[in-house]
């Protein structure tokens, strides 16, 4: 659908719930339309890429995201939440599936302290743990398996050595189900958004039954990969893990989250829809990254 017959539908939607006057501005157009709808803090975020491949699945998707969102908030973490001035959704438009959630105006805080992050993902992880609704299994990790698959053929040696890794990960990460706990998916620090009040955490399409620490390596894996295993934050998860069996688990989350983000950006970029620049950089550091993790384990 043309964008402006779109917005023009979302801003009919609005005013249905009683907000009238508005101007929408839009703030991006990735994989979904952003459109804060001025002067309400209000923001309209709409699924225009997964409604159009699977409308069904994009409702599933972005109910689930409110869910997860009232959960939280609830639990006292600090996410961004469903606009309250009127019903958050989701609302079909045309087809295409609308949520409405708080608009946080532009916001430049201090990046958080190791410590400060290590705080932030224990808070969301824990109140995850308490989220009962049915989740997909391996959600995230199963657009990695569909990656390998594709370059399972690709002439690069480096990534036949990643798609080894990956077999071998790939299997023990289906061993055991009944240890897979509920993550927030995608929890990097690009998805902590910056607030008057400090940080919040935003973007729950990947919500998911995952290992343990698989929150706390999404959130440092590409600091590591690009900033060494000397990277300050993740060193002070070093220190924080007590027993062997916790650093073994955090290795594997680490992994298994550099094989995913590697091998997705890959098979993403070379079908030309990526920064083949920035994949083919992580390509280039993640066989030896994932073999100091390794090392790091085995010498605990």
């Amino acid at each position: 659908m043309e964008k402006g017959i779109l917005i023009s539908q979302v801003i009919s939607i609005a005013e249905s719930n009683g907000l009238t006057d508005i101007t929408p501005i839009e703030l991006s157009n990735g994989g979904n339309l952003i459109i804060h709808l001025a002067p309400y803090p209000i923001v309209a975020r709409i699924a225009t890429v997964i409604s159009k491949e699977n409308a069904e699945y994009a409702y599933k998707i972005l109910d689930r995201e409110l869910r997860v969102s009232r959960h939280l908030q609830s639990k006292g973490v600090p996410v961004l939440c469903p606009a309250d001035l009127s019903d958050a959704g989701p609302h079909d438009v045309a087809g295409t599936w609308m949520t409405l959630w708080d608009y946080i105006p532009p916001t430049v805080i201090q990046p958080p302290s190791p410590s400060e992050v290590v705080e932030l993902v224990n808070g969301l992880s824990l109140a995850m743990k308490d989220f009962f609704d049915e989740l997909p299994m391996l959600g995230v990790w199963e657009r990695t398996s569909q990656s390998a698959a594709r370059l399972r053929k690709h002439s690069d040696l480096r990534i036949q050595a990643l798609i080894q890794v990956f077999l071998k990960v790939d299997k023990q990460m289906r061993l055991e189900p009944s240890l897979l706990i509920p993550c927030h998916g995608d929890a990097h620090s690009r998805n902590l958004l910056p607030t008057p009040d400090g940080w919040v955490w935003t973007d729950f399409e990947d919500v998911s039954l995952m290992p343990a620490y698989w929150d706390l390596a999404s959130y440092v894996g590409n600091l590591a990969l690009f900033g060494g295993t000397q990277e300050p934050t993740f060193t002070y998860i070093l220190g924080q893990l007590n027993n062997g069996a916790d650093l073994e688990a955090f290795g594997f989350a680490i992994t298994a989250r550099t094989l995913m983000s590697t091998l997705g950006n890959l098979d993403f970029a070379l079908a030309g829809h990526g920064d083949l620049e920035f994949a083919t950089r992580q390509l280039e550091l993640a066989e030896d990254f994932i073999r100091q993790i390794d090392l790091i384990i085995r010498n605990e």
